[in-house]
């Protein structure tokens, strides 16, 4: 299926900026010269969908096996996840590295995330929607707020609860429509689409499971 894309990361053309770049008209340019016209990828559906979601992509590549590897900024949080093309209807969940930058009393502590979020009911006609993750920049500067110098992990899911109190539902909902516009772009891009199924939530049932959290201070 991508046999014909080359891998598009941080020493790709249209990502030697200082800033991550969007995908935008330069990314297609070069997007388009490395791609073959008979493929079976659609780039400017594709391009348009971003621009209109307000990706800023900062990787996008083939690896072994059919997988894609996505990692783009939205809100200023940066998301990294891998997608298993060639099983896509089996997903389940998505996993995603989130790496966000604080601004804490003149500091600016990295804040490391992994989490996996379940994938609801794929809504292919949804129009394109501007996402801010309000609830879950909360929930960044609520990790900053710890002043925590260890790794969080699973064995400290009371401090995960303790942070997403009172802001679960909007982080849940968060994720799932940046999964909703994730499966998009792959449609647009790919022609593929995820079969809708019913899948049981991951653990305690809830729709995110936070794995780990790291904080480096700067």
């Amino acid at each position: 299926m991508l046999n014909k894309i080359d891998n598009i990361s941080a020493g790709s053309e249209y990502s030697k900026s200082t800033k991550p770049a969007g995908f935008g008209i330069n990314a297609a340019s070069a997007y388009n010269r490395r791609a073959d016209i008979h493929d079976s990828v659609n780039i400017s559906p594709a391009l348009q969908f971003l621009n209109q979601v307000n990706w800023k992509l900062k990787e996008f590549k083939r690896v072994a096996n059919e997988k894609l590897i996505l990692n783009f900024i939205i809100s200023n949080i940066e998301f990294r996840t891998t997608i298993d093309l060639e099983n896509i209807s089996l997903i389940n969940a998505l996993d995603f590295n989130l790496i966000k930058e604080e601004n804490a009393a003149g500091s600016f502590p990295k804040i490391y995330i992994d989490l996996s979020s379940v994938i609801g009911e794929i809504n292919y006609y949804s129009e394109p929607a501007l996402l801010n993750f309000s609830s879950m920049n909360v929930f960044f500067r609520r990790v900053v707020g710890l002043e925590t110098r260890r790794e969080l992990n699973r064995s400290d899911s009371y401090i995960f609860e303790e942070l997403l109190n009172g802001i679960s539902n909007g982080v849940n909902n968060e994720f799932e429509q940046l999964n909703n516009q994730i499966f998009i772009f792959l449609d647009k891009l790919l022609n593929i689409k995820k079969e809708n199924r019913i899948v049981k939530e991951l653990e305690f049932n809830k729709a995110i499971t936070i794995k780990s959290i790291k904080v480096v201070n700067a």
